[in-house]
């Protein structure tokens, strides 16, 4: 059943070939120890005594509970319903007032380095994810209403506001590219995700930061944490960032 559930999410839902892969990965997981509530238990706890850590198990009980939830709907089935384990809170990392200033006035030079560049000035200051950024076309800027237009997880759309500060930004960018993407590569293709972390590592090492990881979640982490502390509220940032639920918002 665990074949066409994916097929379903795949075909039905329009699902990313990410989310494909996690739903791979979680049944993987739990292979042979879905026929029960107490053999998915015993599954878990042989996953901890191997060392797996609750958020990685938790990760997949997600995919686990939307698959029993598909089967009571779909199938009749008596509804089962995994409790999630406690995981170890903490702190979420954000760039300190000393590495924004350096993030702001530093000036780089070659193709890579100004976009990497670029991106983290948009990320800090919309707090958009990684894959949202790189996803952005010319079209999605509106420069005229400070807005993005951003196509983000699950396939859903929404409008995130920017500053007059990225405009500059942004305008000053865009004068030097030529293709459809805003932050795409030379030959007008998506950057992927990967390679735009592997160029943070260098802006990072000219930015000088030390002590934090120098990488989009954390950058999008610290416009949260700075939009609260301006005094934001909880659930327009909820919005901003794309969460389905403020609850996923509360940790900041």
């Amino acid at each position: 059943m665990t074949d066409q559930f994916i097929k379903e999410r795949m075909y039905l839902k329009g699902v990313s070939p990410k989310t494909l892969v996690w739903y791979k990965d979680s049944f993987k997981a739990f292979n042979g120890a879905l026929d029960s509530k107490s053999a998915i238990i015993d599954r878990i706890a042989v996953l901890r005594n191997r060392g797996v850590k609750a958020v990685s198990i938790n990760t997949w009980l997600r995919c686990v509970n939307a698959y029993f939830m598909w089967l009571h709907k779909e199938h009749g089935k008596e509804l089962v319903r995994i409790p999630r384990l406690k995981e170890e809170q903490k702190l979420l990392q954000t760039l300190s007032k000393e590495h924004l200033s350096h993030l702001l006035s530093f000036r780089p030079k070659g193709r890579n380095l100004v976009r990497a560049h670029t991106v983290a000035l948009t990320i800090c200051d919309t707090g958009l994810r990684a894959s949202e950024v790189l996803g952005l076309s010319k079209e999605d800027v509106d420069f005229e209403s400070l807005i993005l237009k951003v196509f983000g997880k699950g396939g859903k759309h929404r409008l995130v506001p920017f500053s007059n500060e990225l405009r500059k930004a942004l305008w000053r960018y865009i004068q030097k590219s030529a293709g459809r993407i805003f932050f795409g590569t030379k030959n007008n293709t998506k950057v992927s995700v990967r390679n735009l972390e592997r160029d943070f590592c260098v802006l990072g090492q000219k930015l000088g930061i030390t002590g934090v990881r120098f990488s989009p979640h954390t950058l999008r982490h610290t416009f949260a944490v700075g939009y609260l502390r301006a005094g934001g509220n909880l659930f327009y940032l909820s919005k901003i960032l794309g969460h389905t639920s403020v609850k996923t918002t509360e940790r900041y």
